[in-house]
């Protein structure tokens, strides 16, 4: 583990729902200041839930973290509210494109920051979005629920920007969408990274779309972290071809539960 600052740390985490359900069985993740960190894993593994578990969200359906701690520039939050989480500068942007269907875009996007504690003006705020989405310059004054589905996408990413965070929570921004789009989104959103200094989790079913943006991944399995290795030795490992790339030898994919050779290798490699 490098001496990076760690902008977020999720220290052994456990989370149930209904205070009886066990779905997240000792999670400890880290993100460093400024780096895209991915959170990889098949539908079921618990990826949204980690992100909900960060946010706050959780409280909402019923769940709650009930041991270990999450830990927000230095501050404890698994016990926080999600509405002063966000004004902390942590925002989730839920899959499935969650626009205000009946409000105008840039009405969408104002709501965004109504959310913030700081930052920028509502005007400086609206300038920055559009200079990273122009298209949604274009469609500022349409109808939010009849634009195409990358323009939802890149909506509700722009109404996360209003809210001047300090890390984005982006849950399987890919979902549903042509695969130019999701070029043009994931570009956008390196940019922003790079540009803005924005911490990013992304959660992705693609894994091979999510080491190519991020430097650093975890991958997880029925509420667990079975591995977590830079981008670069993720994609030459056989088993995650095999899982998340592609097919084994005999055209079926495996399990995570079935590879006997995993080391959990906690460190950042520069």
């Amino acid at each position: 583990m490098s001496n990076e600052e760690m902008i977020l740390k999720i220290n052994n985490i456990e989370v149930k729902y209904h205070e009886v359900i066990l779905v997240i069985k000792g999670v400890s993740i880290e993100i460093p200041k400024g780096a895209i960190v991915a959170l990889l894993g098949a539908n079921g593994a618990g990826k949204s839930t980690t992100l909900k578990a960060i946010s706050g969200l959780l409280r909402h359906e019923d769940g709650e973290v009930t041991d270990g701690s999450i830990e927000f520039m230095g501050q404890r939050i698994d016990k926080t509210g999600a509405e002063k989480i966000a004004k902390m500068g942590i925002v989730q942007v839920i899959e499935g494109r969650r626009v205000f269907e009946h409000l105008t875009v840039e009405q969408n996007l104002k709501v965004g920051a109504h959310m913030r504690k700081y930052g920028r003006s509502i005007k400086d705020g609206l300038d920055m979005v559009y200079h990273y989405f122009p298209r949604l310059k274009e469609k500022r004054n349409e109808t939010a629920g009849f634009i195409s589905g990358g323009e939802q996408q890149m909506t509700v990413v722009g109404r996360a920007l209003m809210t001047s965070p300090k890390l984005i929570l982006l849950d399987e921004p890919s979902m549903g969408l042509a695969p130019l789009l999701i070029h043009e989104i994931f570009n956008i959103i390196q940019k922003l990274n790079q540009d803005e200094e924005i911490s990013i989790l992304l959660v992705e079913q693609n894994a091979k779309l999510a080491l190519n943006v991020a430097p650093y991944a975890y991958v997880m399995e029925n509420g667990r972290i079975v591995m977590d290795d830079t981008a670069e030795k993720l994609r030459e490992n056989p088993d995650i071809k095999d899982f998340y790339l592609g097919l084994t030898d005999v055209g079926g994919r495996k399990s995570f539960r079935d590879v006997k050779h995993y080391k959990r290798r906690k460190r950042w490699l520069t």
